[in-house]
Order: C-alpha cells, then sequence, then structure tokens
C-alpha cells in the first residue's frame, strides 16, 4: 500500500486486504477492482470471504478466456464488465457470473471461440445486448 495514497481510497475486503479501486485483480491481468465491484458508480463490497474468492477465481478464469478471443490484439481490446458483483441482483450476488461485450469482436464471434473453451461446469450464452458467463 503506497503512503501517499488516503485510506479512504480504498476498498476494504473481508478478508482484511485494502484494495485501490484500479488495482489489478490478478497481476499481469486486465481487470481492476473497479470492474467487480461498481456498477453505475455504486460500489458493492463482498460481505464475505467466500464472495471475495469467487470474485478471484472468476476474475482468473474470465482473463484465461480473454485471452483466447484477445491473442492478437492490443491490451486494451478486450472484454470490457457491464455488471459482476451485485448483491440487488440474485444471478450475480455471488461473484461467480458477469455480464460483459468484448471491446473489438461482436458477441456472436466470442461466443464461437470461446465454446470450445468453456468448461461443462460454466456457462456463457448472449442475453440481451451482453455476453453472460457463469462459473458454476
Amino acid at each position: 500500500m503506497s503512503k501517499h495514497i488516503s485510506k479512504d481510497c480504498f476498498y476494504n475486503l473481508p478478508s482484511g486486504a485494502m484494495v485501490h479501486p484500479c488495482r489489478l485483480i490478478h497481476r499481469d491481468g486486465t481487470l481492476m477492482w473497479k470492474h467487480a465491484l461498481l456498477h453505475h458508480n455504486q460500489l458493492t463490497l463482498p460481505e464475505t470471504e467466500a464472495q471475495e474468492q469467487h470474485i478471484i477465481k472468476t476474475a482468473q478464469r474470465l482473463e484465461e478466456l480473454n485471452s483466447w478471443v484477445s491473442q492478437d490484439l492490443e491490451p486494451w481490446e478486450g472484454f470490457r464488465i457491464h455488471v459482476w458483483f451485485n448483491l440487488d441482483i440474485p444471478e450475480l450476488s455471488d461473484g461467480i457470473s458477469a455480464y460483459f461485450k468484448h471491446s473489438v469482436c461482436s458477441n456472436t464471434n466470442v461466443l464461437k471461440t470461446l465454446n470450445a473453451h468453456i468448461q461443462e461446469h460454466e456457462t456463457l450464452e448472449i442475453k440481451g445486448t451482453s455476453l453472460f458467463f457463469r462459473r458454476c
């Protein structure tokens, strides 16, 4: 933690970790804590360590899937999260699901590319104008 950033800028997670919204969830990744916890500028913090761990594991899996779609693209040309963790939305209250789009590829192309890489306990489908991913 930097000594030059106010502690008020950090999110306190159930594990006791304090993370800045712009901190990457996984080193060398592209997804930040703000992608998981902010929706329409409304902050939703996990209430349990299990939710926190689900967010971390989902981030890891989304990073893996993004690498299959974005191999020849620039780092900023990848998944754009619309909503991920939100206690007010039942399907998003555990941290294992997310709605997203790809910044360059169409939903149909992303779905075609990733279908071979989706594991049997996972779901990837087009819902409305976004892709919906669920880990379990």
